[in-house]
């Protein structure tokens, strides 16, 4: 059941007319300042005057009102927030430490898992990180070794190049005393045997030359394979850093996963339910249907107000709308009135062709909690100045609604639009506009045209 209401904002006199509707329930109408026709009566001076023949109607002056809709809705308290607690992993409940009633924080341990096999698997995992490490040490000093050999190897090289050199003066010395002594013994000047020894000593300078040259080579050589150690142990220790890291990642993930056997309050809130004592065998929630969860825990700081909007009020909602909480049965006559709209659907249930709509409400003494119930009243919008008149006044053919005003001793048809009608009054959006004398009742016995004696009604709208 819902109620809508139309009320006039506080100036004047006020009259309420209730009207009751087998459909959508108990439906207010609360208007000010309507009355009757006003002093002037526009037919009195042709009642004496008027035939038998020719009708008498009431009429009503039409009034501007300032109203507001409202509707009163069924509401339903929830929890702000609302969790089932999961273990992630499975385990023997070693401690629970809360229970229903418990108001908690967030962050806080309510429950322990025991988890044996995956504590030995921490330590198999902190093991190989640990040897990892170590031969990443390791090598790391190989690198440093391999670098020295590098640069010793090096220095042989640039020894026996400078060596290169100081061999090939001698050598290019020991060819020209040669030449030298060669030319002087063939023309007799010098003696055989000088030549013997010139030739001695060229030949011992060229293979002193030789010796360094292959030296040269050797050194070279023993250059490239330390660089190419170098490079090894470079490689080899950036293998094991990686394997490092990838035993660290695991022992991370133990870890986490043993993390998951401390089950935290995700929120501050008060536990509603809990379902297992200490030794229970909990199962894992991964990947398991039959899992169920060791707590559900709700946030009752601020609260959830639930209402369903039927379709004809939807085009009145809007978020920031009033709301007003009252009528609930655990605390009478109390009423919450700082609500808000926060959110609705935007679309309607399919079965009971209703908008859900939502309200957050501030409730930090926990006086509102999850599942009271109670009536909340939006006010949905205002109609400043709009023109209002009795229901009975209205009249319809076809599409078309209408008024019969009142023009001299004659009536006229005038068209008119609403906004809204509840069989008591209605709202006109366009063809009044406030001060006309309108046909209150008996419209249906007229035509436009149709001359009339009109005639003051005893209440108007």
């Amino acid at each position: 059941m819902s109620d809508v209401q139309y009320k006039i904002k506080p100036s004047g006199a006020w009259l309420m007319l209730l009207l009751g509707l087998p459909c959508a329930g108990l439906l207010i109408l609360v208007v000010a300042g309507c009355g009757n026709a006003g002093a002037n009566d526009p037919g009195a001076a042709n009642k004496s005057a008027a035939g038998d023949d020719v009708p008498r109607v009431q009429t009503v002056v039409v009034k501007q009102q300032d109203l507001e809709r409202k509707i009163e809705l069924p509401g339903t308290i929830e929890g702000f927030e609302t969790a089932d607690l999961y273990a992630k992993v499975g385990g023997y409940l070693q401690e629970i430490s809360v229970d229903i009633g418990d108001r908690v924080e967030a962050g806080q341990v309510l429950a322990r898992l025991s988890i044996p096999e995956m504590h030995k698997e921490r330590a198999e995992k902190q093991a190989a990180v640990a040897s990892a490490e170590a031969n990443a040490e390791q090598m790391q000093a190989g690198i440093k070794q391999a670098e020295a050999e590098v640069r010793s190897a090096a220095a042989r090289l640039d020894e026996a190049k400078s060596q290169l050199q100081e061999k090939q003066a001698q050598l290019d010395k020991y060819l020209a005393e040669y030449s030298r002594v060669e030319g002087l013994v063939q023309r007799g000047s010098l003696q055989a045997k000088l030549l013997d020894e010139a030739k001695y000593e060229r030949d011992a300078a060229s293979a002193a030359l030789a010796s360094v040259q292959a030296r040269i080579v050797t050194a070279q050589a023993e250059l490239d394979t330390a660089r190419a150690n170098a490079d090894r142990a470079v490689s080899d220790h950036k293998s094991m850093q990686a394997k490092t890291k990838l035993a660290q990642a695991e022992l991370e993930r133990v870890e986490t996963m043993l993390a998951y056997g401390e089950i935290r309050a995700p929120f501050a809130g008060v536990v509603t339910k809990r379902f297992f004592d200490r030794g229970a065998f909990i199962q894992p929630a991964l990947g398991n249907s039959a899992a169920r969860p060791l707590l559900t825990l709700t946030r009752t700081d601020k609260v959830r107000i639930y209402l369903d909007l039927p379709m004809a009020e939807v085009r009145w909602l809007d978020v920031g709308d009033k709301a007003v909480l009252d009528r609930i049965n655990v605390l009478p006559g109390e009423s919450f009135d700082d609500g808000k709209v926060t959110r609705f659907a935007t679309s309607l249930d399919m079965t009971s062709r209703m908008m859900r709509v939502e309200i957050d409400l501030d409730n930090p003494e926990h006086r509102l909690l999850p599942g009271y119930y109670g009536y909340v009243t939006l006010f949905l919008d205002d109609f400043p100045q709009t023109p209002v008149i009795p229901s009975s006044a209205l009249m319809a053919e076809g599409n078309e609604t209408f008024v019969y005003f009142i023009e001299g001793d004659v009536c006229r048809k005038r068209i008119v639009t609403t906004n809204y009608q509840d069989g008591t009054i209605v709202d006109i959006e366009s063809g009044l506009s406030g001060g006309e004398h309108i046909v209150q009742a008996g419209g249906g016995q007229i035509a436009d045209g149709q001359k009339i004696v009109a005639m003051k009604a005893e209440s108007g709208t």
